[in-house]
């Protein structure tokens, strides 16, 4: 036999407090990764320098957290996205996590659907399956009558 499906409670609703928490996580993490930044490199220092310079008139700035490398035919570094470029990241992060979470919201609530569903079959198969042995043990009362009516008893002499 199949376990008991039993729902309990309702499936999860919009909570402006859990979507606030999970786009500030991913804000978060797209601040202090380089998500918000872009790596410039160059093989010779003289292209580094001036990819640096561009990208510093473009906005952008040198990061203190990422290490700058020079070493032989290759410099690097990271530099922060400007901030207007970061917004448009952050509202690309918002309409992800929104529909990430609102996906998830359709899939719990169909999930409780399925889930009570389930239920109400394994309680009707439950309530059938409870009437039929009523009917199978009212025939075979029925029938147990009719036998003791047809024979009488056993007579055994002493």
């Amino acid at each position: 036999m199949t376990e008991k499906i039993k729902i309990a409670g309702i499936p999860p609703q919009w909570d402006q407090a859990e979507y606030d928490r999970r786009l500030e996580s991913w804000v978060h993490a797209y601040r202090h990764t380089e998500n918000s930044m872009e790596l410039v490199s160059a093989s010779l220092g003289h292209e580094f320098l001036q990819a640096v310079i561009d990208k510093a008139q473009a906005g952008y700035t040198i990061t203190h957290t990422k290490r700058l490398v020079h070493a032989e035919l290759y410099h690097s570094t990271y530099m922060v996205k400007p901030l207007e470029m970061q917004e448009q990241d952050i509202e690309a992060i918002k309409a992800k996590v929104k529909s990430e979470y609102v996906e998830w919201l359709e899939s719990e609530h169909a999930r409780y659907q399925n889930l009570l569903r389930e239920q109400l079959v394994q309680a009707q198969e439950e309530k059938e399956r409870k009437a039929a042995e009523q009917l199978k043990a009212k025939q075979m009362a029925a029938i147990e009558k009719q036998v003791s009516e047809c024979y009488t008893q056993l007579v055994i002499p002493e």
